[in-house]
């Protein structure tokens, strides 16, 4: 064990939790890396201890990187150790590359200053290209977990499947709603520059737990209802042979008209709250899927979203289209 890294994280009247990590040569940890955890009584007397290696702390960060415990105030990277994007291009580099090479040169930096002589030594140009290059990562991947979600939902295994790959964790929830509200608030890029910022719909009683709402770039309130992709949206009229929104879409349809009245008579409250303007708000319904819709079905939703006012209705399969055509731009 080693006395530098040393730390009592909890304590009481009755024991004492430790850590202590070892494998660290210079402030910087190898693959010999180990994390001791134990425990002693008042008398110092030793109640448990185990060592955990460096592929089990991978774990446990990787764990913990899928949640957050600051996202209201941090907006970078909403993970539980924050970082800059320009760092998280840069770590994850480091798996592409000769660590030895990088290791030399991060060891002629003082310990506190490593990552900083390393961003010092590039240029505005550079730091720029690594910004979109985390950005476009972060697209291709994020619009890749998508789709991997809705092939679970398509299975009805949607819960579990979240649980069995480390990628979708940060999705995580017990209701397959939830989970799709997640990938949401965690990709509000997908919308383009339509919102800045998320708002709690949980401390005004007139949302539900899966209404988003967002505030526009022009400082406006918008409100995002989120539904399942396995919600049915169109039935067929055999009688005059044309498609008409299916009775579960009708009843989210009803359920936004609803809130556009109840979002007017509330105004004066909600601009006092969250100090925006709430003129003409619109919903964006979130629901369904239509890859497999054939060109009447596809203009039966054209004709109803152009007759709806204020109110979209937006596909999952939109969400991917959406983010194909946000990658193309930065790919030009």
């Amino acid at each position: 064990m080693s006395v530098a890294y040393h730390l009592e994280i909890y304590s009481t009247d009755r024991f004492k939790l430790m850590l202590n990590y070892s494998g660290i040569v210079n402030d910087t940890a190898s693959e010999d890396l180990c994390l001791n955890i134990f425990a002693i009584d008042a008398q110092g007397m030793p109640i448990f201890t185990e060592r955990l290696y460096v592929d089990h702390i991978r774990k446990i960060f990787t764990h913990l990187n899928s949640i957050s415990i600051i996202r209201e105030g941090a907006p970078i990277s909403s993970k539980f150790v924050e970082t800059s994007d320009e760092i998280n291009v840069l770590l994850e580099s480091l798996k592409e590359r000769d660590l030895e090479v990088i290791l030399t040169l991060l060891n002629k930096f003082k310990s506190e200053n490593k990552i900083i002589g390393l961003l010092e030594s590039l240029s505005d140009l550079e730091i720029e290209n690594l910004h979109g290059a985390y950005h476009h990562k972060l697209m291709i991947s994020e619009i890749s977990n998508l789709r991997k979600l809705l092939l679970y939902e398509e299975s009805g295994k949607i819960v579990d499947g979240v649980n069995s790959e480390d990628s979708l964790i940060k999705y995580r929830a017990k209701q397959p709603e939830k989970v799709f509200q997640n990938w949401i608030e965690q990709n509000l890029w997908i919308f383009g520059v339509d919102y800045i910022k998320k708002h709690d719909a949980r401390k005004i009683g007139l949302f539900s737990e899966g209404d988003l709402l967002m505030e526009s770039v022009d400082g406006y309130l918008d409100l995002i209802e989120l539904k399942r992709p396995s919600h049915d949206l169109l039935k067929y009229d055999m009688s005059h042979k044309c498609y008409y929104p299916h009775p579960d879409l009708s009843l989210v349809i009803g359920q936004s008209l609803f809130y556009l009245q109840k979002l007017e008579e509330y105004k004066l409250n909600l601009e006092r709250e969250y100090s925006i303007k709430v003129i003409m708000p619109r919903i964006r319904i979130i629901v369904g899927c239509n890859k497999n819709f054939n060109n009447d079905q596809k203009d039966c939703l054209r004709v109803l979203n152009s007759k709806l006012n204020s109110i979209q209705i937006i596909t999952y399969d939109d969400l991917v289209s959406y983010g194909e055509l946000l990658l193309k731009q930065y790919e030009d």
